[in-house]
């Protein structure tokens, strides 16, 4: 079971592939906020996860062995007794995926129960995302 405070180390224990991203996120938050404390969940989830989701997704060459691993993960997030780890994946995931067109009806076809009752609750809130706008992920 995940919770807020080890989110982090779970993410990178099952996909040691953003490693090297979230090692440059790492330098970052250290330089900007220069030492203030920082968990800094939300910022690895949507620097790191939240691209490497995007990159998934698109890709000509689709990796659905890797696709329904991340939405396994989302789904355990989605069923964490960590209300703090839920909301991680509605704000920061579930919102990322909405509001991009091309992802959202990707993930739709991914997404396990738990996870579609949140991101239905996302789509109650955040309008339809335009159909034409291209996501944009640094390389």
């Amino acid at each position: 079971m995940y919770s807020y405070l080890g989110i982090v180390n779970d993410l990178l224990r099952e996909f040691p592939e953003i490693i090297k991203n979230y090692e440059k996120e790492i330098a970052w938050i250290k330089d900007t906020f220069q030492s203030r404390e920082t968990e800094g969940q939300t910022i690895y989830f949507d620097r790191c996860f939240c691209d490497y989701i995007g990159h998934l997704l698109v890709n000509e060459c689709q990796d659905n062995i890797k696709i329904k691993k991340v939405f396994t993960f989302l789904e355990n997030m989605a069923v964490s007794e960590d209300q703090e780890v839920k909301n991680l994946l509605q704000v920061t995931v579930l919102e990322y995926l909405r509001s991009w067109y091309l992802l959202q009806n990707k993930s739709e076809k991914f997404m396990l129960p738990e996870t579609r009752k949140i991101f239905d609750c996302v789509k109650s809130y955040l309008p339809e995302p335009l159909q034409d706008a291209i996501p944009y992920f640094p390389t």
